[in-house]
């Protein structure tokens, strides 16, 4: 920078105009600015300097300073008046090297460019996304949010344009299910770990509801601590109904599943008129021991049955629990007017029922299926009511033979 009086001689120049004019600042004093311009370029500095004493605005121009042999310099000049001792007119000089001022130009020009560029390539990624890209930083606190930015995927999704998006602080919480609105606000996590993930449920302008999953990622202060956070949030809709539909045809199978065991559990097949017949197979468990006299109770009362046969051949165990079970169905069938015959019993079942002291009073054994078969079908076999058959074969006598 310097200082010139009304012809444009220096009366004070900054020591950065050793860089612009190649001459020491106190050896520019007294000098005047045209002579050190190149002699085709001083009518021009003339007129120029003329321009910016009558004018209140600032003039520039460019000129070529007298070379040294070389090639002369160009350099830009801004001159403006200013007023100064006795109404006297000065000029107040800013010069820098033109080819400078040109590159930066140039590189302006070019930064300029590359930041249209880059916001081109980063429309194209937004749109690109298969989501709503947003953006939100806090009003006052976390508990206050407005949306800064929001990308046209908000329309099709929510059905609320990027414009109603940003109307109002806490949009999102307003289109948020109330009863996902704790999870969805992740500033807890965020804060801790910097990114968080959630599922909700927004309800769209036309009353829909839409499952929507979201990824978010934090926004610091320079203190580090948390001012906002951005993410994307995709429609997850489909894959939600195909989950819960999955998730009902699991349960659909599992409960036909459990049906069709309870049904193999607890065979009832029919012999002949008025006789039936179970044969267990496996452990028997208190709910099985349940669904035994269930079944059992439900098939004689269905068909009629006047014999109902119990074959334990295929129960590896007989405990305290498998009596029980065994004495209940026992009871519920006669109480029903029928009578129960209980076959497979082997040696050592026996004896854990002797052990036991379990009474088997008016419940007829055999030792196998086919005896109980025969005993059942028997034209000679007795009116259910009796508590005895023809051959003695009931209760703890049976066992002791």
């Amino acid at each position: 920078m310097s200082l010139h009086l009304a012809d444009g001689t220096f009366v004070a120049a900054s020591p950065a105009a050793l860089g612009v004019y190649g001459v020491a600042p106190e050896a520019l004093l007294g000098r005047r600015l045209q002579d050190l311009v190149a002699p085709e370029d001083r009518a021009d500095a003339e007129v120029a300097l003329g321009e910016a004493r009558r004018s209140s605005d600032a003039i520039s121009f460019v000129v070529r300073l007298q070379g040294d042999g070389g090639s002369p310099r160009r350099i830009e000049i801004v001159a403006h008046a200013e007023g100064g001792a006795a109404g006297e007119s000065r000029l107040c000089c800013t010069a820098r090297d033109a080819s400078t001022a040109a590159r930066a130009a140039a590189e302006q020009v070019q930064l300029s460019s590359r930041a249209d560029e880059m916001g081109r390539r980063l429309d194209r990624l937004i749109a690109s996304v298969p989501g709503v890209v947003w953006e939100i930083w806090f009003v006052d606190d976390p508990s206050r949010q407005r949306v800064s930015f929001v990308s046209e995927r908000a329309l099709a999704l929510s059905g609320y344009t990027p414009d109603e998006w940003l109307s109002e602080p806490d949009f999102w919480a307003k289109i948020t299910h109330p009863d996902d609105r704790p999870a969805a606000d992740a500033s807890g996590t965020l804060a801790a770990t910097g990114s968080a993930s959630a599922q909700s449920r927004w309800t769209t302008k036309d009353g829909r509801l839409v499952w929507v999953e979201t990824q978010m990622r934090a926004l610091r202060n320079d203190d580090g601590s948390l001012a906002g956070y951005c993410g994307v949030t995709m429609d997850i809709t489909a894959s939600k109904q195909a989950e819960q539909e999955q998730a009902r045809l699991r349960e659909e199978i599992i409960q036909s599943q459990a049906r069709l065991l309870a049904e193999l559990s607890t065979p009832l097949i029919p012999l002949s008129d008025g006789v039936i017949a179970m044969p267990l197979v496996g452990s028997i468990d208190s709910a099985r021991a349940e669904r035994v006299v269930e079944t059992l109770l439900q098939g004689i009362s269905s068909s009629g049955a006047r014999t109902a046969i119990l074959d334990i051949t295929g129960v590896p165990t007989v405990d305290t629990q498998v009596a029980d079970a065994l004495l209940k169905a026992a009871r519920g069938v006669q109480l029903l007017g029928a009578e129960v015959v209980l076959t497979g019993i082997r040696p050592e079942v026996a004896q854990t029922l002797v052990t036991l002291g379990v009474e088997l009073t008016g419940i007829v054994t055999r030792g196998t299926l086919q005896d109980g078969i025969r005993y059942a079908v028997s034209a000679a076999r007795p009116w259910p009511g009796r508590r005895s058959d023809p051959t003695g074969s009931s209760g703890p006598a049976a066992l002791r033979r």
